[in-house]
């Protein structure tokens, strides 16, 4: 086996997982799923991953099962988290952090030297 049909055969496996993986998370039923899966891998051939993916979502929308991911009270999950879009407060920023340790260190140090003969 060339390594050109050695690397087709890979991404065809690869498409192939990736495809009923997808029908895993959309809770089909086992055989209706399962038939979506290689009729869309029928359809799209030995594609690419994202090929195979559109054809499988083409289906989907065909048959009006486009729905996406839903929780356990039918709420659909989004596949992004929420944006938070708010202003950014412009801060100042140690430009020579070691500087700054350095400095707190020896400030600590000095304090705790000659504060505890003070004390004594």
């Amino acid at each position: 086996m060339s390594a050109e049909s050695e690397r087709k055969q890979l991404e065809w496996q690869v498409a192939r997982d990736r495809v009923l993986l997808y029908m895993r998370a959309l809770d089909l039923p086992p055989f209706g799923g399962i038939e979506l899966a290689l009729e869309s891998l029928k359809r799209s051939g030995p594609a690419s991953v994202a090929e195979s993916m559109r054809t499988l979502r083409e289906l989907l929308h065909e048959q009006e099962l486009d729905r996406g991911i839903v929780d356990e009270e039918g709420a659909f999950i989004s596949s992004l988290p929420p944006l938070n879009r708010g202003t950014m407060v412009p801060r100042k920023f140690d430009r020579s952090p070691w500087r700054t340790a350095l400095s707190r260190f020896v400030r600590r140090w000095l304090r705790d030297l000659f504060v505890s003969d003070a004390r004594k």
